[in-house]
């Protein structure tokens, strides 16, 4: 048991506990939803913390370590233009992290290795994730001012399976559409749905017929 609480309580580890921590808050910031990330930053924060209160903690070192770590990470994902200032997280980081025990001291070898990993993190994992959201988002954002967008057919239609296949001009773009009408051209189309680049489609005076 002794051996157990001396391992949870060296500053070592509690430091390493604590920036996976905060590793951890950001990235369910990158990536918001899943549950599982939420709940290992809850976990590992709070068992930091918890450990801090029971070693001799400078403060406002541990403030400026997590303030640095947040910083560095989060502020590429709040504003890109300011992506040159996040470095100075890093300074605030090995301050923190040097300062952050009254008689104790977190190894040097340790810092320095967090600190390369946290660069590799950011650059290797959560630029990557922020690429692939801002990409999404700006796939979801096309689909929605395609949806109800008109244009005309600039290449028939040919059978194929149980659809319509042709192209049609939207937007000043060339589509390739499928329909459940033949597509003629110079016929005006009415986009219905987006399926990766294809567009559903439908004639207007399909749509405008009146159902029986």
């Amino acid at each position: 048991m002794n051996s157990l609480n001396a391992l949870v309580m060296d500053p070592n580890i509690v430091y390493v506990v604590l920036v996976v921590g905060l590793w951890a808050t950001v990235t369910a910031a990158y990536i918001p939803g899943t549950g599982i990330v939420e709940g290992i930053a809850a976990i590992a924060v709070i068992a930091a913390m918890v450990a801090l209160i029971g070693l001799p903690t400078q403060w406002i070192a541990a403030i400026l370590l997590m303030v640095g770590v947040l910083s560095f990470l989060l502020i590429p994902f709040l504003n890109q233009r300011w992506a040159r200032l996040a470095e100075g997280g890093l300074v605030l980081q090995v301050i923190g992290s040097l300062f952050l025990f009254n008689g104790l001291q977190v190894s040097w070898l340790l810092i320095g290795f967090m600190i390369v990993v946290s660069i590799a993190y950011h650059r290797l994992a959560l630029l990557p994730l922020l690429e692939k959201t801002r990409n999404q988002s700006a796939v979801i954002d096309d689909n929605g001012q395609l949806i109800g967008s008109t244009g005309r057919v600039v290449k028939p239609s040919e059978k194929i399976g149980a659809n319509h296949v042709g192209s049609v001009n939207i937007n000043g773009e060339q589509w390739t559409a499928y329909s459940d009408h033949p597509l003629r051209v110079g016929e005006q189309v009415m986009v219905i749905e987006r399926e990766g680049l294809q567009l559903y489609v439908e004639g207007v005076k399909h749509k405008q017929a009146p159902q029986n």
